[in-house]
């Protein structure tokens, strides 16, 4: 257990240092400005975080929400790949480590999908 701690204290010390060089400025930024929107969507229960560390549409959404999901699990899927090769992991690995610490700041209510594929509200 301690081991996994380890990793998931690793992995967001280089989540830091991925988003403090400049080429990744660019992506940090969507992150922020996508972020209310997110938020928005996971607070009307149009989408949930998977266990790999994606967003999921659980509800009806427009052109424009699906378009922002999409954009933000492609930018996740660049990190994701980024820290993989730093750790010499799959970006899939690093995608069920994020899905838990996501699924820990989530707010209540708030769609998760645990490890064995169940859904469940926090």
């Amino acid at each position: 257990m301690n081991s996994k701690r380890n990793v998931l204290i690793f992995i967001g010390l280089f989540l830091a240092a991925v988003f403090l060089t400049a080429e990744t400025q660019a992506l940090k930024e969507r992150f922020i400005q996508r972020k209310p929107a997110i938020d928005a969507l996971k607070n009307q229960e149009k989408v949930g975080e998977n266990n790999v560390g994606k967003l999921v549409v659980r509800g009806q959404v427009n052109a424009k929400e699906n378009e922002i999901v999409n954009a933000e699990n492609t930018d996740r899927e660049t990190v994701y790949q980024e820290i993989a090769g730093g750790l010499n992991i799959t970006s899939l690995e690093v995608g069920k480590r994020r899905a838990l610490q996501i699924a820990n700041l989530a707010s209540p209510g708030h769609w998760l999908q645990n490890p064995d594929g169940q859904w469940r509200r926090k």
